[in-house]
């Protein structure tokens, strides 16, 4: 048995068979509506026919995407720039205040000695609020919601790897709107999950993407180095019910996928609509039922004895 991106193909011993039969048959074969197969217990034997009944299943749709680790030193210098400012805007409108009062009091301080008060403590706070645009023009509207303190948690996290930020791009914005959470692959087996804190402000060109800023955290931040690349999925839309069809119950034929349904003696080829991919096969929300038997092993020289029935070679 062969198999090409989770996909079962004859194997030598069925391949004489199945071209044969394709060459009688192959002119009026439906490429929609399946087809039967009849196998009794010897030619299934002889085939290496098993089944396995299907169980219920639910699966969440996702959208794959593509993710970077940022750089969180821009952000570690904004906030302390950010954070000087603050405090330099706090001790200078304290100054203006009590320049003003002292000058309010009988001139125990010269006028334009409060006015230059006055006038730091109204730059100091202009600088502040610059500041805190810029937040939000380069770290997106998510990171700039943030208060001071939830700010200064997430820098001190990044520094010490138990955080890492994120920028989540799919090909014209797909899934964005409205994601928030995002799967990012580490490995084979793994995966990390982050919070989407909001939108980007820098956009991924290639993809026709704006991005979001995603946060994860917990033990595998440390794993999401800067610069790193990685596979992501953003979730979306509410789970489906259906069942899975392991890859070796799966064959293909003229560009679609089929599986052999047990009925007794007799096997149903079915079309397999709207499938999903996934690590045990393919996630698929209708056209086959729990408690259905499946062809799991000797799918394909299924396929061929049912071509050759087709075409008369076998009775």
């Amino acid at each position: 048995m062969m198999t090409s991106k989770g996909i079962t193909w004859p194997s030598a011993r069925v391949w004489p068979a199945l071209a044969a039969a394709l060459s009688i048959a192959g002119h009026a074969w439906s490429t929609t509506t399946g087809g039967w197969v009849d196998a009794g217990l010897a030619l299934q034997h002889r085939l290496g026919v098993k089944t396995a009944a299907l169980t219920a299943e639910r699966s969440r749709s996702e959208v794959d995407a593509f993710a970077k680790v940022l750089d969180p030193g821009p952000l570690a210098q904004l906030d302390s720039d950010l954070m000087t400012a603050v405090a330099a805007a706090a001790a200078s409108s304290a100054e203006a205040k009590r320049s003003q009062a002292l000058n309010a009091a009988g001139g125990l301080i010269a006028l334009k000695d409060t006015q230059a008060a006055v006038a730091a403590a109204r730059s100091d706070a202009i600088h502040v609020a610059f500041l805190r645009r810029r937040l939000g023009q380069e770290w997106g509207p998510g990171i700039a919601r943030l208060s001071d303190a939830q700010r200064a948690r997430l820098v001190k996290a990044l520094s010490v790897g138990s955080a890492a930020l994120v920028h989540v791009d799919t090909p014209s914005n797909a899934g964005q709107e409205g994601a928030r959470t995002v799967k990012i692959d580490i490995g084979e087996d793994s995966h990390a999950s982050g919070i989407v804190l909001g939108p980007a402000r820098t956009s991924e060109p290639r993809l026709q993407s704006s991005g979001l800023i995603v946060e994860v955290t917990g033990p595998m931040a440390i794993l999401l180095s800067i610069g790193l690349t990685q596979s992501a999925h953003i979730p979306t839309g509410s789970p489906q019910a259906g069942v899975i069809l392991k890859r070796d119950a799966l064959i293909r034929y003229r560009g679609a996928t089929w599986a052999y349904v047990m009925h007794g003696a007799r096997f149903e080829r079915r079309l397999v609509e709207k499938g999903v991919p996934q690590e045990a096969g393919m996630f698929v929300p209708a056209g086959f039922s729990p408690g259905e038997q499946v062809v799991v092993e000797g799918a394909a020289g299924l396929f061929a004895a049912e071509l050759a029935q087709a075409s008369g070679a076998v009775r």
